[in-house]
């Protein structure tokens, strides 16, 4: 199943690459304007935290302005642009949220962390220690938010608790996930924030879920599976089978002369 991911998330990101670079611009934009403005007060503090606070509030509105444009776009159908701008509205209150939410989860890191290493003892160690694993479980966690969001329509709190649900319930897979989505990360400083950046990475996400979905859909018309480890075996060849029908076979060429195919 993972192999199919990477696969639909590329031919997906590829297809689409014009309506993913579109609001890549629009948060790059918004991300130049904030260094500016950082740049100009960083001996203000304050200020600077303001302002940071502010940064992640609007990334993560734009962000999530793109999830309904990914859901389109997993779902084999098309997304235009004109749909994402027109999606940022209804995402000022839970990209608020959200955004507050990493701004207090990275100010308390920032503070805390340091502060218990340099007890220099054991306890202080193992406190630190504890916080920078919970940090990471939290961080884990909160990368399916944007797709919880734009696939299930729940609100901010009901969103919250499935990204915890599905964390624990497929941690391989979520570490997966983050270690796929920082590679895309650093294609996007490649690329300058071109591509795959903000609206890539939520795609993936967004087809991440989409396919572990299945699984869900699968444990519930075999109610029959009671033990965890009967639970744990889940038949993905079949579960994806129609998906790859309807991606078909993509060869290199495909990507470079589409009309010769």
């Amino acid at each position: 199943m993972n192999l199919f991911f990477i696969k639909k998330n590329f031919c997906d990101g590829w297809d689409n690459m014009l309506t993913i670079i579109i609001p890549n611009l629009v948060i790059l934009g918004v991300l130049l304007g904030f260094m500016s403005l950082l740049y100009v007060f960083q001996n203000v503090t304050p200020v600077t935290i303001v302002l940071v606070f502010l940064l992640l509030i609007a990334v993560s509105i734009l962000t999530f302005a793109f999830g309904d444009s990914a859901v389109q776009i997993a779902n084999f159908g098309t997304a235009h642009v004109a749909d994402y701008f027109k999606a940022i509205p209804g995402c000022i209150k839970d990209g608020t949220l959200f955004g507050l939410l990493i701004g207090a989860v990275c100010a308390a890191s920032y503070i805390a962390i340091p502060f218990y290493f340099a007890q220099k003892s054991l306890f202080g160690i193992f406190l630190g220690a504890l916080f920078s694993w919970i940090v990471l479980f939290v961080f884990l966690a909160l990368q399916w938010f944007v797709a919880v969001r734009s696939i299930m329509h729940n609100d901010f709190k009901k969103s919250l608790r499935k990204c915890f649900i599905l964390f624990f319930d497929n941690t391989g897979f979520s570490l997966f996930l983050a270690c796929y989505n920082l590679i895309l990360f650093i294609l996007s400083v490649v690329m300058i924030g071109f591509m795959p950046s903000g609206a890539g990475i939520t795609l993936s996400q967004v087809n991440a879920l989409r396919l572990r979905l299945y699984k869900y859909d699968y444990l519930e018309a075999h109610p029959e599976l009671k033990t965890s480890r009967e639970r744990k075996y889940i038949p993905w060849a079949e579960l994806i089978e129609d998906d790859k029908e309807a991606l078909g076979p993509r060869s290199f060429k495909s990507f470079i002369f589409p009309w010769k195919e």
